[in-house]
């Protein structure tokens, strides 16, 4: 899965179960950036949640560890 730094930043804190405003807040962006961040990856990925797009993230990055 093709990420940018943000999009990255974006899943990390999704994948700790962060909501949009709380990311937002990490990220010192506005939650309506993030919702817009979250939509384009839904579209790209063929998702249509954040469950669903972690999970389809964590099943395409390498283990901790392997190349």
């Amino acid at each position: 899965m093709q990420l940018s730094t943000r999009q990255r930043q974006i899943l990390v804190l999704l994948s700790e179960g962060r909501s949009n405003k709380e990311i937002a807040r990490e990220l010192g962006t506005s939650p309506r950036t993030v919702d817009s961040h979250l939509q384009r990856l839904y579209a790209r990925n063929g998702v249509n949640s954040r469950v669903a797009l972690v999970v389809k993230w964590l099943k395409a990055e390498p283990a901790a560890g392997e190349d």
